[in-house]
């Protein structure tokens, strides 16, 4: 387990050009998914109802069934995938990326936010979702919490990992929600 983690780091470091004190907080949020990984998992068959049942994350098989998304009156879809989706009774924001190192979602935030916003004032409901519903959906889902719920990485972390168990942003991705972090609180200390 030591190996694989001190793997990861080294990974991180040369791809992503982290601080020691961002790899203290990446792990500080990987402690936080182990302390969820002994929870029951319940089976999602459908998507995971995240806020105030307006808000759900889920997976490409979600986002393509046509009769779930009628059935959760979904309006609009944060697609985090390479495929396009053919749902045109919805409002679609597609963000293009691979479950990768190389995926840069921290320049999508502001867009995303504001698409659940605008979703949240018009009384939409949304899903946000990838291939599998796991990491780069998770990314965007606790951009929105932090910006939504003024908290940070770890509360908006612990909050999704309470509804969705298998949410797991891969560390490049999680060196991305610490850094939006930073970002909201110098956005709120000059505000």
């Amino acid at each position: 387990m030591g190996t694989l983690q001190s793997k990861r780091e080294k990974r991180l470091h040369e791809t992503c050009e982290v601080t020691d004190t961002e790899i203290v907080y990446v792990k500080s949020m990987i402690q936080l998914k182990e302390q969820h990984s002994n929870r029951v998992t319940a089976s999602h068959q459908q998507a995971s109802d995240i806020l105030d049942s307006w808000l759900f994350q889920g997976n490409w098989q979600h986002a393509n069934d046509s009769a779930n998304l009628k059935s959760l009156s979904i309006t609009h879809i944060i697609n985090v995938t390479d495929k396009v989706l053919s749902n045109q009774s919805q409002q679609i924001l597609h963000i293009p990326g691979k479950d990768s190192f190389s995926v840069d979602l921290l320049k999508s935030f502001h867009a995303t936010n504001e698409f659940l916003d605008q979703c949240h004032q018009q009384g939409g409901r949304a899903l946000v979702h990838c291939h599998r519903g796991v990491s780069r959906s998770s990314t965007i889902v606790i951009a929105y919490l932090m910006h939504y719920n003024k908290w940070t990485v770890l509360q908006a972390y612990d909050y999704l990992l309470a509804r969705r168990p298998e949410a797991s942003p891969n560390l490049a991705l999680l060196l991305q929600l610490a850094r939006y972090e930073k970002e909201l609180i110098k956005d709120n200390d000059e505000n």
